[in-house]
Parts: structure tokens; sequence; C-alpha cells
């Protein structure tokens, strides 16, 4: 089994609910096509480097998923044919390319961050204590 990625812009308009559809459609056509998805990240709403079918902003999601490869042009042309979907761009990564899957979909997608591992920083004492 080889191991890609494929990074797709989705249009910036589409609400929390129609975002979260296009991600599963995503996920469920990978599996269609012979292919494990191993991690979702949604990166979020970024300006693009240039206009693709007049927008400014898109919503950028990165998949990264186990496949033979024979079915990646099907998942490919599927990528093509979904018009919520701006740009794509699929490569072969290998195996220590993979990430952790830190957060559910639904808390990505809310745009919450991780906080467990968090510590406070330091307390200035000069500052705390002059009045």
């Amino acid at each position: 089994m080889n191991y890609y990625e494929t990074l797709y812009i989705v249009h910036s308009a589409l609400e929390t609910g129609r975002l979260k559809d296009i991600i599963l459609t995503v996920e469920k056509s990978l599996k269609e096509n012979s292919g494990e998805v191993v991690t979702t990240e949604v990166w979020g709403k970024k300006k693009l480097g240039y206009h693709i079918d007049k927008q400014k902003y898109g919503t950028y999601i990165l998949v990264q998923f186990k496949s033979d490869g024979t079915n990646n042009n099907n998942f490919n042309i599927q990528m093509e044919h979904n018009p919520g979907i701006l740009a794509y761009m699929t490569v072969k990564i290998e195996e220590d390319g993979i990430r952790e899957q830190a957060e559910d979909l639904d808390t990505q997608i809310a745009g919450k961050e991780v906080k467990a591992s968090r510590t406070p920083p330091p307390v200035d004492e000069k500052l705390s204590t002059e009045k």
C-alpha cells in the first residue's frame, strides 16, 4: 500500500453543515475507490493566491489516505466533478509524512483548538506586585 494526500479547496461561501457534507462525500469517494482515510484536517478559510472561479477565499482541507493507487484516477475525476470544490491536488507521500488525527471533524470545523497540552505562560512577579 502507498500513502497519498489530497489538499482540496472548498468554496468559502458554504455553511458549516454543507462543508461537513462535502468532506464526508470526499471520504466516501476514497473508500469506494479502494482507499482508506488515515487523517483529515480542516485548515480553515484562507485567502487564495489567485482567483479561482472568481473567488478570493477558500476553505482548505487536507486528507491523507492509503491506497494501492490503481483507482486514484477515478477519485480525481470525482473531485473534478464536485461543484463545491474549487481546486485539488493529490500527491504520493512517505509513511513518515502521515499526521496524527488530533481532533474530530466537528471540532475542526467549529475552529476549536486542542488546549490539553498547553501550559500557561510564566507570570512576571515584578509586574504583578507593582501598583
